[in-house]
């Protein structure tokens, strides 16, 4: 596995520019953990995108994000415009974590598939079946567990059917499992890293955060699920040396040394 390489001469957002739509009245951990995630994987510039109500807590996260809210509460067709222009200087869009399963939100989430040009990555409430009828030029990266991705294809999570649906949609499939399944239909990488105390709530938000931070930085969707899932298994695997559990936020926080002292 890789990491994204950074050259002398580059600049602060020249690439790792992530914009990120998640997280609803209910819930907002998620969106937190997805920028997070991002941030200790090296993205440049984060846009958030949030309910009002849990903008101080993502004040209090981090010093680094740029905080947008919604209009009225949960995401809804309001949002829509600012959202599709905040991606015109992005190289990168992350949606779905903590949005909820409110009818206006799923809608707004087609209708900002339907238009966006920029790569995306695709987590929880964003993976519903109505979007693979959607056309996309851009790279699409699914990051589903086993119950969403029967909610999302229809089918059971097997090895084979995820290069079948990886193929037959155009997209990466990110399978988090204990053992991870990942294809963009034609490679595929089973990854095997990580332990059971990373089933703790907000893993797959803050993973999905790194994935999208890596396409920002130059991967491709595959390498960037690839590298994302391997490494933040084998951050957690370190984590576990030495502690009986730990958080989400820890595995975030000991992420970007760890992969300093394993790659150095």
């Amino acid at each position: 596995m890789k990491l994204p390489e950074r050259e002398k001469s580059s600049h602060k957002g020249e690439r790792g520019r992530v914009a990120i739509v998640a997280g609803s009245k209910d819930y907002y951990g998620a969106p937190i953990f997805n920028a997070l995630g991002a941030e200790c994987s090296g993205a440049d510039l984060i846009t958030l995108f949030l309910p009002e109500q849990h903008l101080q807590v993502a004040k209090s996260s981090s010093l680094n994000l740029f905080l947008r809210e919604y209009v009225k509460g949960n995401l809804g067709l309001k949002d829509l415009g600012l959202i599709l222009k905040e991606c015109e200087s992005n190289h990168v869009l992350l949606m779905g974590s903590g949005l909820g399963r409110d009818q206006d939100t799923l809608r707004v989430i087609k209708l900002i598939l339907e238009n966006v040009r920029i790569p995306v990555v695709l987590d929880a409430e964003a993976l519903f079946p109505d979007i693979l009828e959607i056309k996309h030029e851009a790279n699409w990266v699914v990051t589903p567990h086993v119950g969403e991705f029967k909610r999302l294809f229809g089918m059971d999570a097997t090895e084979a059917k995820v290069i079948e649906c990886a193929k037959n949609h155009g997209l990466t499939v990110l399978l988090k499992a204990p053992v991870d399944i990942i294809s963009d239909g034609v490679s595929t990488y089973i990854n095997a890293t990580g332990c059971p105390e990373m089933r703790v709530g907000g893993t797959g938000d803050g993973l999905a955060g790194i994935v999208a931070s890596f396409i920002s930085q130059g991967f491709s969707p595959f390498d960037a699920a690839c590298s994302a899932a391997h490494y933040f298994g084998l951050a957690g695997e370190d984590l576990a040396k030495h502690n009986y559990c730990f958080t989400t936020q820890e595995i975030i926080k000991h992420f970007p040394k760890f992969i300093r002292a394993h790659t150095s």
